[in-house]
């Protein structure tokens, strides 16, 4: 039996089209390589690695398969392939397959095609082709498949007909004045659908949502590379969010064509990375996820030369930023305290809607400032709002309420970060949102999110005690060392004066 090995390029599955593209001539003696679901506008190539002949001599090649792969083993391939005892070429049988599909794959792109052809679509055939050991290549890479067995090969080409979007943010909790800097990667195509009815893609809309807790939102970098990333980006200047949406052109007219036609300006599956920032200004809700959704909407031409613009709920993302909340409570251990005054090193505030809440501005955690006077409410309370979960904040008292000592020294004050389940079982123990045991027979569990506002804080709000008193300077001061000086000169003034009495008494007698 005759034998072919090839390469194939393995993605994702869609399906076969009806329709035939044929490359080359059939011959007696030769064999062919048959793509089937090739992509629309993907150029394919069919590299010769090694030649074949078909010995009829089961005892040719270690596997048995009476076929023989001939040639010259390039130095780049050396650590995968050998010789064997007659000459032939042969598989090393310590070699990672996968290891192998990169070297050949790499290989390949470096040597003259056997042939190429750019898809229109249909099922595509090369023929004519010597008997060897082939790769087939597309701008969205190749691997390794081998059919030692059939002259007449055939790949399926698990081409991407999806486009995905994916993004992320920095960090998952900032303070209010913080940047946050988002990077939205999208999966791209050059024609939308499948087979030759597939309509070529000449633009992509880029829209983001821009929250009214973002401000000053700008884009830092585009770049559009492989999917593979196996070539220099394109960098992508002069856009921005103007209007929540900007445009990349995705491929080029073509002068007098009618009806219109176009030239796809990059490869067949490249990525789009967008980079940007913005600052955050404000929270919705203390505790709960402020999001921010990013999509990408291609322009396609139909057949007869006109555009629109498909639409699928799966070309968007969202990215999740929480912010939080930080409380202290002010009491003499009993009773709250109303009126004492604080300041916080490193925290620029604004006044909030309720007594005693306070709202971030900006946080600098190396900033040796102070900020201005936060005074408890009524309750005794002090509130936060708009901080990182790992925001660590130094507070000084810098004013008791009447009648009390205040601090000497500074204290830490950290966000509450409240759960969100408010359902949660261990075993077959049941509890509610305080941790309270309510069952122990249930078998479920559920969760629900939860808004969270300034009284959901105070349980967990730091307590500050002031005592009754009279403020004594500190120690090390000026304050008791002068009284302990003046009351020991006293004493011992007190003794001489005794001792002289004494001694005066004495001498009458």
């Amino acid at each position: 039996m005759m034998a072919l090995v090839i390469a194939a390029v393995m993605i994702l599955a869609m399906g076969v089209t009806v329709f035939a593209q044929t490359e080359g001539e059939a011959a007696e003696g030769k064999g062919s390589i048959t793509i089937e679901n090739a992509a629309k506008g993907e150029t394919y190539s069919v590299v010769k690695i090694f030649g074949a002949t078909i010995t009829g001599d089961a005892t040719a090649t270690t596997d048995a398969t009476g076929i023989a792969y001939t040639g010259t083993i390039p130095d780049a391939l050396e650590d995968y392939f050998e010789y064997d005892t007659v000459g032939n070429i042969i598989e090393k049988t310590d070699v990672e397959e996968s290891a192998l599909v990169s070297a050949v794959q790499a290989y390949a792109k470096t040597i003259d095609a056997a042939a190429s052809a750019t898809s229109d679509g249909s099922t595509l055939t090369f023929q004519g082709l010597d008997y060897g050991y082939y790769a087939v290549i597309s701008t969205q890479g190749a691997t390794v498949t081998v059919d030692s067995l059939r002259p007449n090969a055939t790949v399926y080409d698990k081409n991407t007909k999806d486009i995905t979007v994916e993004k992320t943010v920095g960090k998952t909790s900032y303070s209010i004045g913080d940047t946050v800097t988002y990077t939205a990667t999208f999966d791209t195509v050059n024609f939308y659908g499948s087979g030759a009815t597939a309509k070529q893609v000449i633009k992509y809309t880029i829209t983001d949502t821009l929250p009214e807790f973002l401000s000053g939102v700008a884009i830092d970098s585009i770049t559009i590379t492989k999917k593979d990333g196996s070539t220099t980006d394109t960098t992508i200047t002069g856009k921005s969010f103007t209007n929540g949406s900007f445009d990349i052109d995705w491929a080029d007219e073509v002068a007098g064509s009618d009806p219109k036609e176009y030239t796809s300006k990059y490869d067949n599956g490249a990525k789009i990375i967008v980079t940007y920032h913005g600052t955050l200004t404000s929270v919705t809700n203390i505790n709960t996820a402020d999001t921010n959704t990013v999509k990408i909407q291609p322009t396609v031409v139909k057949p007869d030369g006109t555009t629109e613009q498909p639409w699928d709920d799966n070309w968007q993302d969202d990215a999740e930023i929480k912010t939080y909340g930080a409380a202290l409570k002010k009491t003499d251990g009993t009773n709250a305290l109303a009126g004492a005054e604080f300041t916080i090193t490193g925290l620029t505030v604004t006044d909030g809607d309720a007594a005693g809440e306070y709202i971030v501005v900006s946080y600098d955690p190396d900033s040796k400032e102070e900020s201005d006077t936060l005074v408890t409410n009524s309750d005794g309370k002090l509130y936060i709002v708009g901080l990182a979960s790992d925001t660590e904040l130094s507070v000084t008292e810098t004013k008791a309420p009447d009648g009390y000592n205040k601090l000497t020294q500074s204290i830490t004050l950290t966000p509450q970060v409240m759960t969100e389940a408010i359902y949660t079982e261990s075993g077959t123990i049941y509890y509610d949102a305080k941790g309270n045991v309510v069952s122990e027979e249930s078998s479920s569990s559920s969760s629900e999110t939860v808004v969270k506002n300034l009284t959901d804080l105070d349980e967990n709000a730091v307590a500050v005690i002031n005592n009754k008193g009279t403020e004594l300077p500190s120690t090390g001061g000026i304050g008791t060392t002068i009284f302990y000086i003046v009351g020991g000169v006293l004493v011992v003034a007190a003794v001489i004066f005794l001792a002289l009495r004494k001694r005066s008494s004495s001498k009458a007698k």
